[in-house]
């Protein structure tokens, strides 16, 4: 996909970066295995963003491959500990469909890039 604005760009190579930091478990094997293991597979999901609080604790944004939002807390060191909630009907104007959508905010590029990859493919 083609953007004008570098900044749009840059969303768009970010969420790209998170994405293949995860699928490739260059970012942690142990969160790549977490997320598979909660039924996502990896080759279908778009992370916005990922961010580690902790050795082995991570929280983030993740799209499915049908287009649903989740928001996710995973330690890895207590599974008892993770949290995963579907947050698609919250949305609002992170949805690339709303009118307002910024699409400079990380989660709607991550659905608008998974709605483009799903496309090509």
């Amino acid at each position: 996909m083609k953007f004008s604005k570098a900044s749009t760009r840059n969303t768009w190579e970010s969420v790209a970066h998170a994405t293949e930091q995860v699928r490739n478990g260059s970012l942690d094997p142990a969160l790549s295995a977490w997320v598979n293991a909660q039924g996502f597979a990896l080759d279908e999901t778009v992370f916005s963003s990922v961010c580690r609080f902790d050795e082995g604790i991570y929280t983030g944004t993740l799209v499915d491959h049908r287009g649903h939002a989740w928001e996710f807390f995973a330690d890895l060191n207590d599974p008892q500990n993770c949290d995963l909630e579907d947050v698609t009907d919250t949305l609002g104007p992170k949805s690339p469909d709303h009118p307002q959508a910024d699409l400079c905010d990380k989660v709607t590029m991550a659905l608008l890039y998974q709605r483009e990859k799903q496309l090509a493919a």
